[in-house]
């Protein structure tokens, strides 16, 4: 009896074992899906088998359709670093309801592109002074006053006076000289400016109070004077004030303040349009004859025209 076989039994065995091999299907071909496909062809098939688009994944999962396009080809390179990689096929694994470990499993599998190794510059070493002691330097630079200050000492007391004297002398001498010298190169500037016919300079911008009013231009006959040049203005002011000029063409030919104490003399083509500030402080000749400034508005500009 031990030596026999059991004809009922076999088939039992049969008829038990064939329903576990075909119990889930599913996951047969999930792990044949595994062993026969890589990581990109599994994504691929998991889409298409779903019907999405690439545009549609890359849009779920926040990627551009050239990565979803590389993953599927399994472009690695193309992508960045393995860390980077690793989560995108976790992510596409995820949206297709994909284990993701069998995939990450194949990827550790693959050579797969590392992140670029930052190379750091190595500077100069920094010696940082510690707690109590003094750097080297700091005796160097009292040592060095020290030995100035010594023969600073020795010079007074041994050299002759006759020799220190003559050594400040020639020092004072030359300071002196330089600031002669100074003087004279801004002196031709001053004089050119002082000598100067006719002198332009921009308007003022504050010389009539906002809304003050102003008569019109007007024609002023002159009383006898002193003679002077012809087509010359010759003004003298008692206190600062401010003119401006413009000659036959309506250019402006002078415009600035002048100060107390001065005097200008404007040349050009008549007639002349004049605006004077503070009028009643100026005097005007014109032809060797004084011009009347009394009509001046209430804030004491004078406008008049000169022929």
């Amino acid at each position: 009896m031990s030596g026999e076989i059991d004809p009922v039994r076999a088939p039992d065995d049969e008829a038990h074992a064939g329903p576990e091999m075909t119990a889930n299907p599913e996951a047969s071909s999930e792990a044949l899906m595994l062993a026969v496909l890589s990581v990109g062809q599994q994504l691929r098939a998991a889409r298409e088998a779903r019907g999405l688009a690439v545009a549609d994944v890359a849009k779920a999962i926040k990627l551009g359709p050239r990565q979803v396009v590389a993953i599927e080809a399994d472009d690695w390179p193309s992508l960045p670093c393995t860390t980077i990689i690793r989560g995108f096929v976790r992510n596409y694994a995820r949206l297709l309801e994909l284990n993701p470990d069998p995939l990450m499993s194949a990827l550790d599998s693959l050579k797969m592109p590392q992140a670029p190794e930052l190379e750091m510059s190595v500077g100069s070493p920094v010696n940082i002074p510690q707690e109590g002691k003094v750097d080297r330097r700091e005796y160097v630079r009292v040592i060095s006053g020290l030995v100035v200050l010594v023969l600073a000492v020795l010079a007074y007391f041994f050299l002759p006076q006759e020799l220190l004297n003559s050594a400040l002398s020639a020092l004072k001498d030359a300071t002196q000289s330089r600031g002669a010298a100074a003087e004279k190169v801004v002196a031709p500037g001053a004089d050119a400016a002082r000598s100067s016919d006719v002198a332009v300079a921009p308007p003022a911008t504050s010389v009539l109070p906002e809304g003050a009013t102003t008569p019109p231009l007007q024609s002023v006959p002159v009383s006898a004077s002193a003679p002077a040049s012809p087509n010359v203005l010759q003004f003298s002011f008692a206190q600062p004030s401010w003119v401006e000029v413009r000659d036959r063409s309506g250019q402006i030919i002078f415009s600035q303040l002048s100060q107390a104490d001065s005097q200008r003399d404007i040349e050009g083509q008549p007639p002349f349009a004049l605006v004077i500030g503070n009028a009643s402080h100026v005097t005007l000749q014109y032809k060797g004859k004084t011009v009347d400034l009394s009509l001046r508005s209430k804030d004491d500009v004078a406008r008049l025209t000169l022929e």
